[in-house]
């Protein structure tokens, strides 16, 4: 009889259907922070207010965020993620910006979404909080980081070659200006990260591609 591999319990289907379960929690918390931000601002907004929305115990909150501020910066975790997932399942052939780019220009809102977006903060409305501004600065920095290590492991970079951090400083230098500029002419969203990467392009257009 030809052997057969079987997932057990704690395999990949375990680890799936737990994920999707993180992933629904941690929506829930930025809905429930969004929902008291449109009530109450945001100095209003605590965590244990957040908590007691989403029906959940306070430290589940910091489970998923380490401050008040991270639940509203949530997208640029979710955008990380998606560049992080692009550039290690992408063909070998394919130069890293390449891979990055329809993952950062694909829209991820559903028409619901669309639909409330009217009621959802976006990040200009967000970023005239000093607290906010802050962080997101931080965040900034640390997603920088991790894009360097997933770029550096991904093109097998030695110690101290300092191309993978190169490279990770372009992509979220772009990724800022583009948002930039988005921000105060949000209807070319798009064409401002298609100019955005057509610049970046010239100079990055073969990194990471295998001859």
């Amino acid at each position: 009889m030809p052997s057969v591999k079987r997932r057990s319990p704690a395999g990949e289907t375990g680890l799936g259907l737990r994920e999707s379960k993180k992933r629904r929690t941690r929506q829930t918390l930025i809905d429930a922070a969004m929902k008291i931000y449109r009530e109450k601002g945001f100095e209003g907004v605590t965590v244990a207010d957040i908590a007691r929305e989403a029906d959940v115990a306070p430290r589940t909150f910091f489970g998923y965020f380490e401050t008040k501020e991270d639940v509203f910066l949530g997208r640029g975790d979710d955008r990380l993620e998606r560049l992080v997932q692009a550039i290690r399942e992408r063909d070998r052939r394919q130069p890293i910006l390449s891979a990055v780019r329809p993952a950062l220009l694909q829209d991820r809102e559903t028409p619901a979404q669309k639909r409330g977006a009217r009621t959802t903060p976006d990040l200009s409305e967000l970023m005239r909080h000093p607290a906010i501004a802050s962080r997101l600065r931080e965040r900034w920095n640390r997603w920088e980081d991790l894009l360097a290590d997933t770029i550096a492991e991904d093109v097998g970079a030695r110690p101290g070659d300092p191309e993978a951090r190169v490279v990770a400083a372009a992509i979220t230098g772009a990724i800022r200006i583009a948002a930039a500029a988005a921000r105060e002419q949000p209807k070319r969203r798009r064409q401002i990260a298609e100019q955005v990467f057509e610049l970046l392009a010239s100079g990055l257009a073969r990194y990471g591609a295998m001859s």
